[in-house]
């Protein structure tokens, strides 16, 4: 058997570990150890995962290494160690690796992907040929951040090993020079007796944990053969705090501040709820909005104002101005909440431009305290699909009128939500985005994130160091600071010279400004550092590249132009100095000869929607095809040509690009648009976006269903319904048509779980030069037919000559020699200049 030939990793969450070690298919392999090491220096942490597994038969068998990782995680080295024959993954630019995913793909062969397994987890999987009676050994190394949040560090071991294990261990060892002021360690699956064989030894600064079970401890039941370990370790701490300016590390030239001071007097807060209470809310979403809100509200503090506007494709709001969160007025709120139904559609822009006018007469009209912090929380679970529904005049419409007067915090109900559009929303207004999941406790995940924001302690917070003492520092201005978090700059250290490195601190206070020194002998501080022993002396270097990257693939979503080719182009550097497996690279593993498969690729996408990489100037962000008369050629997309009884038919087959959202079809002047999402292996679409703005009419087909949306009206129907409406057509259970214009329509097909479409040009169509995409750059004027080509309007398509046989324009085979053509992105169909954010957005 070949080997899995991809990985793809799946970006963005906490901080977890879990391993999965398995044998499938009945075959006879032993894991003789597992042994998962984390090491933990100064909040920043590497894991290393080693599994050795030996196959007992007399024949080759197929191994399966699994497990799970924290989407925070960057990927730092995998070795495979097959039959005494060691594997390293190298890191190259995701485009190179690009090339030999699609390899393995064209010729049939599995591409194992990595799995998002939950909110804060990825499920990894690889599998190799093991030869008779030898060992397979796997290690993965990975690298992370660990984040404060609510006043403690977390780290998740997720253990499920599926099988008794002859030695299996965990060791977690942390070191934190400024002391730890509490450790626990809790694991869901545990029993009286698992909870003795964990052992933690602790000193003022460092922790050893260490969980170690004997194969009778693994067990069930005295007799059963399956294993108790199947849940979570979760070990928790904070460390002390006793200078309110933080703690400055300094090793190997690089320095960390870490600024989370203690003893702060509560800031009063501005809280402006916008929630969606839209149509698509029906049910246990619009329950648990509810349910959230009634807790929040019960925790306001009575210092706190709040406004609430709740919206469809109208805002209503429960009072014109922002109100004192009294006993009575918190009371009043509930019971306008309560009353909330789903209806309607949704107008995000002109709910959130709403509530900025309400901040605004607020602030204006001094009715908000002196020295407060100011947010909006907006909760939607969907597309805009009234007023305003273009998403960049969105964005630009709120931060013209926010003008940073508060900090806009999104949260994405549902799986239906656009994320992208949320995040940029937010990111461009001072704020974050964070996906709420539609689960039995999505009102403790809203009430969560509130918890999150609810003490504001100092605003508009400042880091600064002495003008050419430090470079290449991350981000150090922040607009609020909250109870419970912790900000964290690094950076390098310019002047090798200098004995002593100093930081200040300044921000708003609740009576007055807030400034802080601390001063950091270099020396000194690099020598106490070493003899703390740290567990990888560089951890100072390598945080610096791990925040550096994280903060510019977060700049790089609301970017534009130039700027986002140098943000990318700076995190691809970056990550590839580094050895980060991140959005913008790739790992790839060249397995042993004797295994005769392709290379291993793992790759890291973002949360969702484009990649980071996609728009970058790579091959792999470009569009290349196939173009011919054969079948073979059909296997994407297919255009017919001429009249209703004389078609000649185009056949196309996208070879370079997946995972990605391509403009095929936009007229600048009817706004009738076509997308098509592409599949995560190139080799069809999943997902359609058809719009015409006159008609106000938006269709999105997946295989699933087909959601059609006109002016405020939804509806979701199934394939086996009929749809007969002005703007589209389906009679049948495997057709659906949706007119271009006159003389020119697209006809999707459902054929199992994949998405076809076939677009009819007449030769009387002219759209004169309004349109664009991929096929609407061809249709501008005429069709007409030479030797060796196809000319359509302007453009020419050469049909060059090759192989040994031929096909007739309707693609039967006959004698002769195929006739096709590869589009490149130098010729016709170019680079990602069709790629766009969502299934509903043309191309720029």
């Amino acid at each position: 058997m070949g080997a899995l030939h991809c990985w793809s990793l799946l970006g963005a969450a906490l901080v977890i570990l879990c391993l999965l070690p398995s044998c499938h298919g009945g075959t006879k392999m032993v894991v003789h150890s597992v042994h998962i090491h984390s090491r933990v220096s100064s909040r920043f942490a590497r894991t290393s995962v080693t599994t050795v597994i030996q196959n007992v038969l007399n024949s080759s068998q197929e191994v399966i290494f699994e497990m799970e990782l924290p989407k925070t995680a960057f990927i730092t080295n995998f070795t495979m160690i097959i039959d005494n024959v060691t594997n390293l993954g190298i890191i190259k630019e995701k485009a190179e690796a690009k090339k030999k995913y699609q390899k393995a793909v064209s010729r049939g062969q599995s591409a194992g992907l990595v799995q998002s397994t939950g909110r804060k987890m990825e499920n990894f999987k690889i599998s190799a040929n093991v030869g008779p009676s030898s060992t397979a050994t796997f290690k993965l190394v990975y690298e992370e951040l660990l984040k404060r949040q609510l006043g403690k560090y977390e780290l998740y071991l997720r253990i499920r090993p599926k099988e008794l294990v002859e030695n299996f261990q965990i060791t977690v060892d942390i070191v934190e020079p400024q002391g730890i002021s509490f450790l626990e360690t809790v694991g869901t699956f545990m029993t009286n007796e698992l909870s003795n064989v964990v052992r933690t030894n602790r000193t003022e600064n460092k922790a050893h944990i260490e969980f170690q079970p004997s194969l009778e401890q693994q067990r069930r039941c005295p007799e059963c053969p399956d294993s108790v370990l199947d849940g979570d370790l979760k070990i928790t701490y904070d460390v002390r705090r006793e200078a309110s300016a933080g703690k400055v590390q300094i090793v190997n030239g690089y320095f960390v501040h870490y600024f989370a001071p203690s003893n702060l007097k509560r800031l009063p807060k501005n809280v402006l709820f916008v929630i969606d209470h839209s149509g698509s809310m029906y049910g246990n979403k619009i329950k648990q909005t509810y349910e959230a809100f009634t807790k929040i509200l019960e925790e306001m503090p009575p210092e706190d104002f709040l406004g609430i506007l709740i919206f469809d494709d109208k805002v209503d709001h429960w009072k014109k101005s922002l109100v004192r969160a009294s006993p009575e007025n918190i009371q009043k709120a509930k019971e306008f909440v309560k009353k909330m139904s789903a209806r309607g559609g949704t107008d995000i822009n002109k709910a959130l431009l709403s509530a900025v006018k309400m901040l605004t007469n607020a602030t204006i009209n001094n009715s908000l305290p002196a020295t407060s912090a100011s947010m909006i929380l907006f909760l939607s679970d969907g597309e805009p699909t009234s007023g305003t529904t273009d998403h960049k005049k969105i964005i630009d419409n709120v931060k013209r009128s926010l003008e940073g007067q508060a900090a806009l915090y999104c949260l994405g109900f549902g799986s239906g939500v656009d994320y992208n559009f949320l995040e940029k929303l937010a990111l461009e207004n001072g704020g974050l985005a964070r996906r709420i999941y539609e689960d039995s406790d999505s009102a403790l995940q809203l009430q969560g994130f509130y918890n999150e924001v609810a003490n504001p302690m100092l605003l508009d917070v400042e880091l600064q160091y002495l003008e050419n003492s430090v470079d290449f520092v991350t981000r150090s201005s922040f607009k609020h600071y909250y109870q419970g978090s912790e900000i964290i700059v690094a950076g390098r250290i310019a002047n090798n010279s200098a004995e002593t490195l100093t930081a200040e601190v300044k921000a708003q206070g609740l009576l007055q400004p807030f400034s802080v020194t601390v001063e950091a002998e270099v020396r000194e501080e690099d020598e106490v550092s070493r003899e703390q022993r740290y567990i990888f002396e560089n951890f100072t270097e390598r945080l610096w590249a791990y925040l550096t990257i994280e903060q510019l693939l977060t700049q790089q979503i609301s970017a534009e132009g130039e700027e986002r080719r140098h943000i990318t182009e700076k995190a691809l550097n970056l990550s590839l100095k580094y050895n980060f497996v991140t959005p913008l690279t790739s790992m790839v593993v060249t397995p042993p000869e004797e295994q005769k498969s392709d290379e291993l690729v793992a790759n890291k996408p973002s949360e969702e929607g484009l990649d980071a990489a996609d728009d970058y100037d790579y091959t792999s962000s470009e569009l290349i095809m196939d173009v011919g008369l054969a079948e073979q050629f059909c296997e994407t997309f297919q255009v017919l040509l001429g009249n209703p009884g004389d078609l000649e038919r185009i056949c196309f087959r996208i070879t370079e690009a997946q995972n990605v959202t391509v403009n095929l079809y936009n007229n600048d002047k009817t706004g009738v648009a076509v997308n098509g999402q592409l599949s995560e292996d190139g080799a069809g679409f999943v997902r359609f976006g058809l719009e015409n703005k006159m008609e106000k009419l938006k269709v999105d087909v997946s295989a699933d269903n087909i959601s059609v949306t006109q002016g405020q009206r939804s509806d979701t129907y199934a394939w086996t319904a009929a749809i007969d409406s002005p703007g589209i057509r389906k009679t049948n259970q495997k057709r659906l048509t949706f007119p271009l214009d006159v003389g020119a329509n697209v006809t999707i097909s459902l054929s199992g779980n994949s998405l076809h479409p076939s677009f009819y040009i007449d030769n009387t169509y002219s759209a004169g030069n309004h349109t664009s995409g991929v096929i609407g750059q061809f249709v501008n004027v005429d069709v007409r037919r030479s030797s060796g080509s196809y000319s359509i309007g302007a453009q020419v398509i050469p049909l060059n000559r090759a192989s040994s046989c031929d096909f007739t324009p309707h693609g039967e085979a006959r004698q002769g020699q195929c006739q096709h053509a590869r589009l490149r992105p130098d010729n016709l169909l170019g680079g990602a200049g069709y790629i766009v954010s969502d299934i509903f957005t043309p191309p720029q």
